[in-house]
């Protein structure tokens, strides 16, 4: 077996407590040394699972044992980050966003094709047995010509959140600074969504028009959004989504995630997925609402830096690829502008520099 990859974490705050649990349980990685604004956090960390503290980032690049760097910072730092380690000649692991912008996360992109490393960021919703389900349904052609999709993220967040995250451990107020976290309900947690969308059904965004606000939050970021995408190819998909609902989801759920097309429908509610289909297949009988089968939930991060660390350990690329956390990037960025200019804004109007550099090889 392949040696294990070596991690180092910038970033000991509450996602990297999970993150580090995965690679602990992971046979193909290995966690050597963190570092984080609060040295009390790193040490912490590193102390739980016998690994090195490093008072800087930098410090962290720089080390041999290193292989690849997890960052789990606030958003406005994962560019400077994220282009310190590949120019480290690190591989990178980033959290979502992949940057605080669209053209953050295509800088980001393009330099860790430049220094010749690999990028993901942690799409952990791919590794959910229901996207799964979905998405095999879609390959299936269980429902027909795609024509909408809709996301729905209602939920009511404590109030402490805006100060520390929901566990308190990492205590700061970045998460309300617009500048600092790049906005609010749709980076922060419907960017999940966005990037599960487009990995289940293929679509891909032409344009995005938004409406957004804060009404029940002390922050500069939105706690309420609604917006509609225009894909390509025709399909129309709503976004709704509120961190600040009273009574959170309420008893019949947030309402679930639908994809809806020509001859068939699939909804994600409560943990499951239904299928209606308007013809015969294998999945359920015609005409009927069916709950499908799916397997067993299992812990959606272990196995996403399982299979990174996997894919680096023997030169492979990653299961994510590094345009995942800008494609989902480019719709968030749209949204937000749309507000701005008060119109929908496309996609390609986002960038003015041409195509980013190829993807090197692995090595």
């Amino acid at each position: 077996m392949a040696e294990p990859l070596r991690f180092g974490f910038i970033g000991a705050g509450e996602i990297a407590l999970q993150t580090a649990r995965a690679v602990e349980a992971s046979e193909h990685a290995r966690l050597v040394a963190v570092s984080d604004a609060n040295p009390e956090l790193a040490k912490d960390l590193a102390s739980r699972h016998g690994a090195a503290f490093e008072p800087t980032p930098d410090e962290l690049i720089a080390r041999a044992d290193v292989d690849a760097v997890y960052i789990a910072v606030p958003h406005f730092l994962h560019l400077m980050l994220a282009q310190a380690a590949a120019r480290g000649g690190k591989h990178v692991l980033l959290e979502k966003p992949a940057g605080a912008t669209a053209e953050d996360a295509e800088r980001v992109v393009r330099t860790a094709r430049e220094c010749g490393v690999t990028l993901s960021v942690p799409f952990i919703y791919r590794y959910a047995a229901t996207w799964g389900r979905v998405r095999e349904l879609v390959a299936d052609g269980a429902l027909g010509t795609l024509q909408g999709v809709r996301i729905t993220y209602v939920h009511r967040k404590p109030d402490s959140y805006w100060e520390g995250g929901y566990s308190g451990r990492s205590r700061s107020d970045w998460r309300t600074r617009v500048l600092q976290a790049g906005g609010g309900v749709l980076i922060m947690n419907c960017i999940h969504e966005i990037d599960a969308v487009r990995w289940a059904t293929g679509l891909e965004a032409d344009s995005v028009f938004a409406e957004y606000g804060t009404f029940a939050t002390q922050a500069e970021v939105e706690d309420r959004i609604g917006a509609v995408v225009q894909y390509r190819g025709g399909a129309v998909g709503v976004i709704e989504a509120c961190s600040h609902a009273p009574g959170g989801a309420g008893p019949a759920g947030d309402g679930g995630q639908r994809i809806i097309g020509t001859t068939g429908q699939a909804v994600i509610s409560g943990g499951k997925v239904w299928y209606y289909g308007e013809g015969d297949h294998r999945a359920a009988p015609a005409g009927r609402w069916a709950e499908l089968p799916a397997p067993q939930e299992r812990d959606a991060r272990a196995l996403l830096v399982d299979d990174y660390a996997r894919a680096l350990s023997v030169g492979e690329e990653p299961p994510i690829p590094d345009d995942a956390g800008l494609e989902a990037m480019k719709v968030v960025t749209a949204a937000y502008q749309s507000k701005r200019h008060r119109r929908a804004i496309r996609i390609e109007e986002l960038f003015q520099r041409p195509v980013m550099a190829p993807r090197r090889t692995v090595g």
